[in-house]
């Protein structure tokens, strides 16, 4: 298995990942797999707990898109972020739309109030109802261990 894939995608919310801040470079662990930075996302505002994370899966729905310029927006109720790089996708559909409820799963290459990931995977969930219904809960769960 390549070494960019020994980190599983963390599923976050788009506010997370807005409050994240960069690791520094100095330290040991700083670089993430295949050479990308790593991020610290708190996960919870009434705690310390935190997450090094820089592949990532979020959850929402377009709410902007550029196919020829190669970015879309997803909005997941929380926050929205830039998702770049679409059209590198194997399998991925060539044609987003507004509307459109997206898996997405990505690198990490800013923070801020306007995250931008680097897209590894997309995938149309706007017919599967229960993955967004489930989306607040699957995350949120997933964070308490």
């Amino acid at each position: 298995m390549g070494e960019k894939w020994k980190v599983p995608a963390r599923k976050v919310f788009i506010s997370q990942l807005a409050g994240g801040t960069q690791l520094p470079p100095a330290t040991g662990s700083s670089v993430g797999a295949a050479g990308t930075t790593l991020w610290r996302v708190q996960l919870n505002p009434v705690s310390t707990k935190t997450w090094d994370v820089n592949l990532v899966w979020v959850q929402g729905t377009v709410v902007d898109c550029d196919v020829a310029g190669d970015w879309l927006t997803v909005d997941d109720g929380q926050g929205t972020a830039q998702v770049e790089q679409i059209k590198n996708i194997p399998k991925a559909k060539n044609k987003f739309d507004k509307g459109m409820y997206l898996m997405v799963v990505g690198y990490v290459l800013q923070c801020g109030s306007r995250p931008v990931l680097k897209a590894v995977k997309v995938q149309d969930l706007s017919d599967q109802v229960n993955h967004k219904v489930m989306w607040n809960l699957e995350v949120t769960d997933l964070q308490k261990c």
